[in-house]
């Protein structure tokens, strides 16, 4: 009897073991095995991005790259989870939301900065790329005059100096090489800002008199990664074509910035702020690492993700969808950040970012630093 119970038993095993695996069995397969895939993809995406950064030369790639694309798995797996794996989901839904995140670069700042006291303290500053009219000057400048602003900084400003001085016919204004700077205040040339790393300006920095208070404004322009990037192959990480260019380019791009802000910190005397085309998210371990000293409005006031560039990548990527926040606003800890917001319009090749600030009313002695 015992060895009739074991020969049956066997036999029913081999018989399920070779019965067909239906349709719908090698769905739910597929789809657990997608989930888990995706999901290491996701955490390691984070941990490159958030953590390595621009440390190593891959993830410092992969960070100028546009991010919304990882959201593609979770999105195509969570309706198929809900059908055949519903205990899955909640994995997908997991990544989702760290794509949105932290992935994409999403800003929810959880303390913000007190009131003014008095409105007529705030200023409201204005910085953009204008990518010297090569796009639509006059559209970027017509929302430029809807924010009415105090003072503008602009960056790559070669050409169309004409029709500067057309819409600002008003107001003091300096012009050095690609900066111009713009103000309703009287305005002071204080110099330029010249590291020696690529043996270009970085920023040009100016006197503001308001009558909220005398500052240092610096319109600033750090190179771009996207000549090192240029270098690079897409068998780059098998062959390591253009990588030794790249992290050269990446290395001369730290130098500069850390030139810039010794700089910066050498003509210190009065409050500062910085407004600019930095080339680097504030995610960014480069930015991170040398503009540590400053608050990015952005960050402190505003809720989303600010991209300001590219505007105009119509050949591979939707036109005035851009997908990076590399221009900023700064100030040191003798300003209140009231508010702070990314343009709409693609007169340029950027998005214009504006902020609302006011000096604090006791501002530090800079002077005895």
């Amino acid at each position: 009897m015992a060895t009739t119970v074991k020969t049956t038993g066997t036999r029913r095993i081999r018989a399920e073991a070779n019965s067909p695996v239906s349709p719908q069995q090698r769905l739910r397969v597929w789809t657990r095995r997608l989930t888990i895939v995706n999901t290491v993809m996701v955490l390691a995406v984070l941990f490159l991005l958030c953590v390595v950064s621009e440390e190593w030369w891959i993830s410092a790639a992969l960070g100028y790259l546009p991010r919304a694309p990882y959201l593609i798995p979770s999105l195509f797996l969570i309706p198929l989870c809900l059908v055949c794996q519903r205990s899955f989901t909640w994995a997908n839904v997991l990544c989702t939301i760290v794509v949105l995140g932290p992935v994409m670069g999403l800003c929810a700042p959880l303390e913000r900065d007190p009131p003014p006291d008095n409105d007529s303290r705030v200023l409201t500053v204005v910085s953009c790329n204008a990518q010297n009219g090569a796009s639509d000057l006059h559209r970027a400048l017509r929302e430029i005059e809807a924010l009415h602003p105090d003072v503008v900084a602009l960056q790559e400003t070669k050409w169309g100096i004409d029709m500067l001085d057309e819409f600002f016919v008003d107001w003091e204004s300096i012009h050095v090489g690609e900066y111009w700077v713009g103000s309703r205040f009287p305005l002071r040339l204080v110099g330029e800002l010249n590291p020696e790393a690529f043996e270009r300006s970085s920023g040009l920095m100016v006197e503001v008199e308001a009558p909220q208070g005398t500052f240092l404004l610096a319109n600033v322009h750090l190179n771009t990664a996207r000549h090192g990037l240029s270098e690079l192959q897409w068998h780059s990480p098998l062959t390591g074509a253009g990588v030794d260019d790249f992290e050269w380019h990446q290395w001369r791009r730290q130098l500069e910035a850390e030139e810039t802000v010794a700089l910066l910190a050498s003509r210190a005397t009065r409050p500062q702020l910085l407004l600019g085309d930095f080339n680097a998210p504030t995610t960014s371990s480069l930015f991170a690492g040398v503009w540590n000293g400053y608050r990015s409005a952005f960050d402190t006031t505003a809720v989303g993700y600010g991209y300001t560039a590219p505007c105009n990548t119509s050949r591979f990527w939707p036109s005035n969808t851009p997908w990076l926040r590399i221009d900023h606003i700064l100030c040191d800890s003798t300003w209140n950040v009231h508010a702070c917001g990314i343009g709409e319009s693609d007169g340029s090749d950027h998005r214009l970012i504006w902020a609302q600030v006011s000096l604090k009313a006791e501002p530090a002695d800079r002077t005895a630093q």
